[in-house]
């Protein structure tokens, strides 16, 4: 079966797949999703922004699940996309879409390259930016659903957009910190310095949540960091010697330092929970489920956690001068980044970003519930999930 076939199967498959999600099976799911993130759940906004300027908008990356570039930094789903799946709703589109964009499901905000804080780094959209967009977008929605001046809303309009109840009863995915971190790393600073602006990038996520509380949301899922001494990226850019890394072959003290954020997280919701009522935050712990994982990687189906699947063939697969799927000449050789043969034995797509296999793996840990600190009802009584 050849390429273009292989993409029509896929498209049939995902529309019985939709058009067996009856309402009255998922109704009790989350309505909405509104989710706040980078490139780990970006799906779209950046290339919305600077169309033509983005690694995701070229191949390889998509071709293991749609078949074609998809903006998404994946061969296929990201995590946000089987979450969706999930909960019987379609992928959720990004807020700066302006073409063929359906909102009723919720709406994406994240853009690659975000940070928390306000830096000069890859990307524009902060999270103070995208939290920015989410109080506008639902204050446009309040007048379309009840306009200002008096008039009959304009039902043509409301079918695209989310119920105003949705905001209350949807669910809320934070997904942002990495970048906070690769940009002090990228800079040069060393750990202690990385660990000083820390308490800015907690402080912010927890004011964040408090001002979507104040605007009506309930439900917050925030993503800890991943073990990023563990990614081919951090083990091509910082100089390591053997004695640094575990057993798994990771940089200890990068793992250690993504560890000490995620325990102060934990210290700051814990007191956010305390001081709002009737508000449901939890952690979605990533590091103990790589962690996890990375110790039981052929059992879990995979044989590389290491190395990337696109990227220059070298002990990481990796390299930062060249882009997955792009070719650069450097010292007189011409280096190509290319696809590995079979992406589902990786963890890892383009030495940054997971593949749709590993998204698929955590997902599953997702709705198992196991994950989570504190517990946290991600199937809601009455929900029934889809296939995944």
């Amino acid at each position: 079966m050849g390429r273009s076939d292989g993409k029509k199967v896929q498209e049939i498959l995902l529309v019985v797949c939709f058009l067996s999600l009856s309402p009255v099976a998922f109704s009790a799911c989350f309505p909405a999703i509104f989710n706040f993130g980078d490139s780990t759940s970006d799906t779209g906004s950046l290339a919305a922004s600077f169309p033509g300027f983005t690694p995701a908008e070229y191949p390889p990356y998509g071709d293991t699940f749609f078949g074609h570039p998809a903006n998404r930094y994946s061969d296929g789903r990201l995590l946000i996309d089987f979450i969706a799946q999930g909960y019987g709703l379609p992928f959720i589109d990004p807020y700066l879409q302006s073409v063929n964009s359906e909102y009723t499901q919720g709406t994406n905000f994240a853009a690659a390259g975000s940070t928390v804080l306000q830096v000069n780094y890859l990307s524009p959209f902060y999270l103070d930016i995208q939290l920015r967009e989410y109080r506008t977008f639902k204050t446009n929605v309040q007048n379309v659903f009840a306009p200002p001046d008096g008039s009959v809303p304009d039902e043509a309009k409301k079918a695209r957009l989310p119920a105003p109840g949705s905001f209350q009863s949807g669910l809320y995915t934070i997904a942002l910190g990495g970048n906070d971190f690769t940009f002090g790393y990228t800079k040069g600073l060393t750990i202690p310095q990385v660990r000083e602006y820390l308490p800015l990038v907690i402080g912010n996520i927890t004011s964040s949540i408090k001002n979507m509380y104040d605007y009506g949301g309930r439900n917050f899922i925030v993503w800890d960091l991943e073990p990023h001494g563990c990614l081919p990226y951090m083990l091509v850019l910082i100089n390591h010697t053997p004695a640094d890394l575990d057993a798994n072959g990771c940089i200890i003290a990068y793992n250690d330092n993504a560890k000490y954020f995620n325990d102060q997280l934990s210290i700051a919701l814990a007191s956010l929970r305390a001081s709002l009522s009737d508000i449901n935050v939890s952690i979605f712990k990533t590091y103990d489920l790589k962690l996890d994982l990375i110790k039981n990687l052929t059992q879990n189906g995979f044989q590389f956690q290491t190395k990337a699947c696109c990227g220059v063939p070298n002990e990481y697969n990796f390299d930062l001068r060249v882009n997955c799927g792009l070719s650069n000449v450097i010292d007189g050789v011409n280096l190509t980044a290319v696809k590995c043969q079979d992406p589902n034995q990786y963890v890892v797509w383009d030495g940054v970003h997971n593949t749709d296999a590993a998204n698929r793996y955590i997902a599953n840990q997702f709705f198992s519930g196991r994950y989570f600190d504190p517990p946290f009802a991600v199937v809601p009584e009455g929900c029934t999930l889809a296939e995944i």
